[in-house]
């Protein structure tokens, strides 16, 4: 279950996917003498017992956009309560994603919108190539997709295999194939969730082992969710994939930053 602060970030945008600004107070959530859950839930979070809370809930949204090298998609005016549309294209996406959570007849809808979205935050060229497709769904045409196109020297998909647990493929503009690395997104249309992913991973290293060019460990590998990924639902203990989630799909605040010592 989402936190009350992207609880509140997705009532946001979804208030946003159709306006440009919109004004919501901890007042204006008062009904029958009564706060609103998610205000409440607020108030618990951020152990305030004021109106402070909901601006406690921006500015670690601020904070947690900034760490992933983007920016919260509207503004906030704390002194009038007012939200304003900074991002409509990202705030549509997150809208979406919103409605499509946990609906396993919307996976392809979200692997193709993550795949737009990486676009925007990536160079080189990605490749969305899960299950369900609408091209190359024959196994003989998708391995020979997969050699043509990243490289692959021995077949990917084996009997019944649909994608050989690959989703999206992004390979960055380093060296040529077959010694060009791989970054490997497994896309889950749910909250995080390790088990899942760890089954995932074992699969996607097995596929990326079918490229001889260089040893699957070399190759980097993500799974994204339809969630956000925060310290308080990542383990103490190191894991084998890069967490991600929607707001690692935000419009970069910079194309690229780099230091000379």
């Amino acid at each position: 279950m989402l936190s009350p602060t992207f609880r509140l970030f997705e009532t946001v945008c979804s208030e946003l996917a159709s306006a440009k600004s919109v004004v919501i107070t901890p007042d204006d959530s008062v009904a029958d003498g009564m706060r609103s859950p998610l205000m409440e839930d607020l108030d618990l979070e951020y152990r305030r017992s004021d109106d402070g809370a909901l601006t406690d809930a921006v500015n670690s949204l601020v904070h947690h956009f900034e760490s992933r090298g983007g920016s919260l998609p509207f503004d906030y005016d704390a002194g009038t309560g007012r939200f304003t549309a900074l991002d409509p294209v990202y705030i549509d996406f997150v809208d979406l994603m919103r409605n499509i959570r946990s609906n396993p007849q919307r996976s392809a809808e979200f692997e193709t919108s993550v795949t737009e979205r990486l676009a925007l935050r990536t160079t080189g060229v990605i490749h969305r190539i899960g299950w369900k497709r609408t091209k190359n769904q024959q196994t003989k045409k998708f391995n020979e997709y997969l050699e043509k196109h990243l490289g692959f020297t021995k077949n990917v998909l084996l009997g019944k295999e649909k994608d050989g647990g690959l989703d999206i493929i992004w390979a960055p503009p380093l060296g040529s194939f077959p010694h060009r690395p791989l970054v490997s997104m497994q896309c889950k249309n749910g909250e995080y969730d390790r088990t899942i992913a760890d089954a995932s991973l074992g699969v996607s290293k097995s596929s990326l082992d079918r490229q001889d060019g260089l040893l699957p460990d070399v190759h980097v590998y993500c799974v994204l969710f339809n969630d956000y990924i925060t310290s308080e639902n990542l383990p103490e203990k190191r894991v084998g994939f890069v967490p991600l989630g929607i707001s690692d799909l935000a419009a970069p605040s910079k194309s690229i930053e780099f230091h000379v010592l």
